[in-house]
């Protein structure tokens, strides 16, 4: 996946797909202009959500998934498209070695996807740890799946108490512990290590939820973080959040086989037992088309240019204010202050988010093309 083509290339490509003719625009809803407007309004100076900026080539991918309209529950009729989804989930495995992989519509569809996988692998263990910090989801996944959801304290940097986790495992040994790598509040990463350790020493199932910091363990930097990721039973992350491509892309990785469900009449082959249905060319298509024309290093880069850009921030807050400023290693920056910042908040410029009982506001570094100056000087009027 790393034969690039050159960008004019693309860009043509790109002209095409989109050069529809005058008279079909001339017949679209008056509304349509608002849409444009309102898909314009947030910035790259903006960064209240996990929302990422599109790699070059996203939008010609999502048109290449619109034109396609495969169903891979019948990939015998699409042996081009399988083959793109699978050359994409093998650039996942390779690198979290896990065996089996497949792409979904978001993490809350993850969580409840390993959480089914640990509940029927194990029916003597109903109890599920996790941080009091994780994704809203999981909370969600032990309700339908009738499992009981205990959440653990945090440290004053968002990422669960090991000790905590510890002294439950020994009162009650889990069905499974869920590892955060990148909170929703601050992107924190729980300790892998003694988590991971824990996980084997009571011989339950690790889920890893890095919708968010999936990215950040990609890096060659992080090796030593990813090689202890790679021992998890499952683990799953959000490129749409993360890898700067557009909603729905979303990968689950495992370290167990999926069953497959029964035969059905309609189909030549019988479907996994995933929670979806119907998928096709929308979940991977455009993240496909990226990687093989800008390549793997084109990601790593953007990447670190989102945690410089997360850090400078940071340094600013931290020599031009007296306010809290609370960091993580996967791109936001979080920060208490007196201040009221609401107006910047309904412009989306940051959100609201709360770290160990603290209101904090909250700055998203998604979109490889926010800069820490700018963002700041939206801060100006109120220092």
């Amino acid at each position: 996946m790393n034969h690039t083509l050159p960008a004019e290339a693309a860009k043509r490509l790109l002209q095409q797909a989109l050069n529809y003719p005058e008279d079909i625009k001339s017949q679209l809803p008056l509304g349509y202009e608002g849409l444009l407007a309102e898909a314009t309004a947030q910035l790259h100076d903006k960064a209240a959500h996990m929302t990422a900026g599109l790699a070059p080539y996203s939008r010609l991918g999502m048109q290449l998934a619109a034109l396609h309209q495969g169903n891979l529950l019948s990939p015998e009729l699409y042996p081009q498209l399988l083959e793109a989804e699978q050359a994409t989930l093998q650039w996942f495995k390779h690198h979290f070695q896990l065996p089996y992989a497949q792409f979904s519509h978001g993490g809350s569809y993850n969580n409840l996807q390993a959480l089914w996988q640990a509940r029927d692998a194990d029916r003597s263990r109903h109890i599920v740890y996790a941080s009091a910090a994780c994704h809203y989801s999981v909370a969600k996944a032990c309700a339908i799946l009738g499992l009981e959801l205990q959440t653990l304290p945090v440290n004053k940097q968002d990422q669960l108490d090991n000790d905590a986790l510890a002294r439950a495992c020994r009162i009650r040994p889990p069905l499974a512990i869920i590892l955060t790598i990148g909170t929703s509040a601050l992107g924190a990463v729980d300790p892998l290590q003694e988590i991971v350790t824990l996980a084997r020493q009571y011989d339950c199932w690790l889920h890893i939820d890095a919708a968010w910091g999936g990215a950040w363990l990609l890096l060659p930097e992080n090796a030593d973080s990813l090689e202890w990721a790679q021992h998890a039973d499952s683990l799953c992350m959000d490129p749409h959040k993360s890898l700067f491509q557009p909603r729905p892309c979303s990968v689950y990785l495992s370290r167990h086989s999926v069953a497959e469900t029964e035969q059905t009449d309609y189909l030549k082959q019988a479907p996994t037992q995933r929670l979806m249905g119907s998928y096709g060319a929308e979940l991977f298509l455009p993240l496909w088309l990226n990687l093989t024309l800008l390549g793997e290093a084109w990601f790593v880069e953007q990447t670190r240019q989102c945690l410089t850009q997360a850090a400078r921030f940071a340094s600013l807050l931290e020599q031009h204010t007296d306010w809290n400023v609370f960091t993580s290693t996967t791109g936001i920056v979080c920060f208490s202050t007196r201040q009221d910042l609401s107006k910047l908040v309904e412009q989306g410029f940051f959100s609201l988010a709360r770290i160990a009982d603290t209101p904090v506001y909250r700055a998203v570094f998604a979109d490889y093309r926010t800069e820490a100056e700018p963002l700041f000087k939206a801060l100006h009027p109120f220092l």
